[in-house]
């Protein structure tokens, strides 16, 4: 054999026996670690058990009221009231607020199908039954009905513009949906 083929196979020697010692040293080091014990678990506190309680007995259903605090009796929804009793008439004031309910719905229904004609004779006859606008829905379904026949960036400008001034208002959902969601789609 040559020198320089014993010299290789010398530093190959050194080499190896370097790595076998590093490697022996460093599971040295991590075997304490491994052979410890592992830290004692606290016992876990055993709970009372649970005490066996009866099933809840059934509540009777909630009868209407049939009588008030002066021993009155109400008078039923429909049917014939017998002797004294506390009626629920149906006033003025009831029969003002179910036309308006009446008269939203309806320009509402006009709004789904797009009936912008509707939706303006509609308005025109709540604006003049019911002036007040309780509700503040009168200008709101005007913007919706100018965005439906003229839609464009102004119809929505002036849409944005009552938004932003009826924040409390029950068509706002309307206007939203009418005048500003089909521009964003």
């Amino acid at each position: 054999m040559s020198k320089r083929l014993l010299l290789i196979l010398g530093c190959g020697l050194v080499a190896v026996l370097i790595v076998w010692l590093a490697w022996r040293e460093k599971e040295e080091a991590a075997a304490p670690l491994q052979n410890e014990a592992p830290a004692p678990v606290a016992e876990a506190r055993r709970l009372p058990p649970i005490p066996h309680t009866p099933p809840a007995q059934e509540t009777p259903p909630y009868k209407e009221e049939t009588t008030t605090s002066d021993g009155v009796p109400i008078a039923p929804p429909r049917g014939e009231v017998a002797g004294q009793a506390h009626p629920h008439p149906i006033t003025p004031q009831h029969v003002r607020i179910y036309g308006e309910n009446h008269l939203v719905g309806a320009i509402e229904g006009a709004m789904e199908v797009k009936d912008v004609k509707g939706m303006r004779r509609l308005l025109e006859q709540y604006r003049r039954e019911y002036p007040e606008d309780d509700q503040e829905v009168q200008d709101g379904y005007a913007a919706i009905a100018d965005c439906m026949e003229h839609p464009g960036a102004a119809t929505r400008a002036a849409a944005e513009r009552w938004i932003d001034s009826h924040n409390g208002s029950t068509a706002k959902r309307y206007v939203v949906r009418y005048c500003i969601e089909p521009a964003s789609q």
